[in-house]
């Protein structure tokens, strides 16, 4: 795992480089590394652990208002930047600000990365609730989608001792290099071969 590329999804921009930062150094993360952003997704790449990591952010997937095509082309965009696979997506999520609608999302986003996308996947939550709190329906959202997950749950305050322990653990059991995301590479060579075609005529 000497080479370890990451997609890292959630609504909240800032949670989602607080987070970037606990996996990367922090000089590294601020700057002094090559890094490049798109429209809709930041590609970081650092050294941690004598590993080089590539963490693609994108803030905008798992926002519910988003149309299909427009949460396609950003899923492909992550799919491009993470190539040839990403080995885990993480998903940042907050309990408080999280229910049904979002669960569903993330479901359909993970599913456009891959028919095995959700085994790949880590939920990591960055607000905890309050020892004996009752439980929400938002938080039961979480809950669920965590069960869903084959990487399980992180909490924040143990992301970078666990995070590639639970990676390693993907990797081996899934008995994969990293996540292929074959589906946009059989839709794009059917956009060529019908466009050739359509040339011909």
């Amino acid at each position: 795992m000497s080479d370890l590329r990451v997609v890292l999804l959630g609504k909240n921009r800032s949670e989602n480089r607080r987070v970037a930062k606990a996996l990367l150094d922090t000089i590294v993360f601020d700057g002094e590394a090559p890094s490049h952003s798109l429209q809709d997704s930041e590609k970081i790449t650092g050294v941690t652990q004598d590993r080089k990591i590539s963490v693609v952010i994108n803030t905008h997937l798992l926002q519910t208002h988003l149309s299909h095509q427009q949460v396609t082309h950003r899923v492909r965009e992550c799919v491009r930047l993470s190539a040839p696979g990403p080995q885990v997506i993480l998903l940042v999520l907050q309990r408080h600000d999280f229910g049904e609608d979002d669960r569903h999302r993330a479901e359909t986003v993970l599913k456009l990365f891959g028919k095995r996308a959700v085994r790949h996947t880590i939920v990591l939550t960055t607000d905890e609730e309050a020892r004996g709190a009752v439980v929400t329906p938002k938080s039961n959202a979480v809950r669920d989608l965590i069960t869903e997950c084959g990487g399980g749950h992180l909490r924040f305050d143990a992301v970078r001792a666990e995070f590639f322990k639970k990676t390693q653990e993907i990797l081996l059991r899934e008995r994969e290099e990293y996540l292929i995301c074959g589906t946009f590479e059989d839709e794009d060579l059917k956009e060529s071969t019908e466009s050739r075609a359509g040339g011909g005529l």
